[in-house]
């Protein structure tokens, strides 16, 4: 029995991640909230504001903390402590709310996006800078660092010593060069690889056969001597590793008779460079947290030029775009119907066609959205949904900061659609309407249009919210082109699109607005 304080020794393992945030996608939102405490002491004193600071913004919820407009840190600090009290010691932070605060930190500090230390300075790494200002979106972010990753490294007490990402895409692109793909339950095999020997792994493969999840199980129970839960074994691990090489833009799962994993064919030439890239680390960077930080905040310019070469070519037209989503449309046989049921389930995480699972929930929604709009629309419009998509044409990353959700145009008019699943009113006015405007008119390849409309659609609109567009529709006002918008609750501007009343109500809406500013001001 390994004596308390004593650290145990290293084993192989399952490659995993911290599942208690399953969808990275929701990183960039915590790293938003926390940026201000960049440079903060990890101390008790300031990990109770940042941990405090996290329900306050929604990311962390519980029912015994009530959270309102007017809620403030002194008005439930006590019980951030309470609610806490019981978290086990974890990351070499104490039980109890500074735990808490490792349980975000974990995975971040693992792909080297922080330095999260307890009693030492928190620090974001320039990746995650950038990340945050939107000099580089989610996919690129994710891609790069998980090409730093090492899976034996400070916070993974390991015996595996490689990088699980460059293993399995090598895997992917030695199995498509056969007109093969991974099946999941493969791929669950290739998590408990010792030391990412390619060749090694598809001979097992060859040589085995997993027809299910049980099979699975049994041949890691035999060869691995696997002593965790079946659930965690073949759902929790692999969940939230096959996300973060979505995220990454690596690879796109399909249906086939079984869940397939493919290499992502419009990130093809970029994964290859991307593995070409030598990165390694030594051994006390692997295990020293400062050495590994050090470590894997360098050569951050050499995978840069490679990021902005890629984008060079990515430029696409609209034409493209509205293929895709054609695309999408025929695979998947979506009407109407389908997809109307499709965005009432958002926020219920399971949808009505099982490829779309892995989707994060606020990218569904500018998915279906997209969806919805082509059906209705269909050649009347050029329509440029701007996520990131596979070669298929389902979204595995948010549109890059600098651009809007959704874009629509014609000879005559610029159509905008910003949609968002924030509730928070702090985080929906500070995240959701300056950024919205500044996509409105950044787009100089539709200065010329004669109209321009803005749809924003949230789950609800604050007050405030509306509020601030009325206040820029007025502001904003240019006599070389006529500018409508309104803001929209899901419901509302599903129930407008079906109609085909879209731009009439925009124009009704801003109407009513400047009428109403009028009558005030006389």
């Amino acid at each position: 029995m390994t004596k308390k304080g004593a650290k145990r020794k290293p084993e192989f393992k399952q490659m995993a991640f911290e599942t208690a945030v399953r969808n990275p996608d929701r990183y960039l939102e915590i790293f938003k909230a926390l940026i201000d405490f960049d440079g903060v002491l990890l101390n008790d004193e300031n990990l109770l504001k940042i941990v405090g600071h996290l329900y306050l913004n929604n990311i962390v919820k519980s029912d015994k903390i009530q959270i309102d407009d007017k809620t403030t840190f002194d008005d439930i600090k006590e019980e951030v402590v309470k609610v806490n009290s019981t978290r086990n010691s974890d990351g070499g932070f104490p039980k109890g709310y500074q735990s808490r605060f490792w349980t975000y930190m974990r995975t971040p500090s693992e792909l080297g996006f922080v330095y999260a230390r307890y009693n030492e300075t928190f620090r974001f790494s320039e990746i995650a800078k950038m990340l945050i200002k939107g000099d580089i979106d989610e996919q690129e972010a994710f891609s790069i660092q998980s090409m730093k990753y090492n899976r034996k490294n400070p916070y993974r007490n390991v015996s595996n010593d490689f990088n699980f990402f460059k293993f399995i895409l090598r895997v992917l692109l030695k199995l498509r060069e056969k007109g093969k793909s991974l099946s999941y339950e493969q791929f669950i095999v290739a998590m408990f690889s010792q030391n990412g020997d390619v060749e090694n792994f598809i001979e097992v493969i060859n040589e085995n056969k997993f027809p299910d999840f049980k099979s699975v199980y049994q041949f890691v129970e035999k060869n691995y001597g696997v002593t965790t839960k079946f659930k965690t074994v073949t759902r929790d691990y692999p969940d939230v590793v096959r996300r973060v090489l979505i995220i990454s833009g690596f690879i796109t799962i399909r249906f086939s008779g079984k869940k397939l994993i493919k290499i992502n064919e419009n990130k093809l030439d970029y994964i290859v460079d991307l593995l070409k890239i030598e990165f390694g680390l030594s051994d006390n960077e692997k295990s020293n947290p400062s050495a590994y930080f050090k470590k894997l905040e360098s050569q951050n310019n050499e995978f840069l030029r490679l990021i902005y070469r890629y984008r060079e070519t990515d430029k696409i037209d609209g034409e493209y775009y509205r293929n895709q989503i054609n695309n999408i449309i025929n695979i998947y046989e979506i009407d109407e119907e389908k997809i109307l049921k499709s965005i009432e389930k958002i926020g219920n995480r399971r949808t009505i066609i099982e490829e779309f699972n892995e989707i994060p929930e606020p990218l569904k929604l500018e998915f279906f959205i997209s969806i919805l709009i082509a059906l209705k629309y269909g050649d009347q419009f050029a329509i440029r949904p701007n996520y990131k998509a596979d070669h298929i044409g389902k979204p595995y990353s948010h549109a890059p900061g600098n651009k809007g959700d959704i874009e629509l145009f014609s000879n005559e008019i610029y159509w905008l659609i910003e949609v968002t699943l924030i509730r928070n009113k702090t985080q929906q006015l500070n995240q959701e309407t300056t950024s919205v405007i500044r996509h409105l008119y950044s787009n100089e390849e539709f200065a010329d249009r004669l109209k321009k409309y803005l749809s924003f659609i949230a789950p609800i609109i604050h007050e405030d919210t509306e509020r601030f567009y009325q206040y820029a529709m007025v502001m904003e006002r240019n006599p070389e082109h006529k500018l409508y918008l309104k803001p929209y609750s899901i419901d509302e501007f599903v129930t407008v699109t079906k109609e085909k009343r879209n731009f009439e109500d925009m124009e009704n809406y801003t109407k009513h607005v400047f009428d109403t500013f009028r009558k005030n001001l006389n």
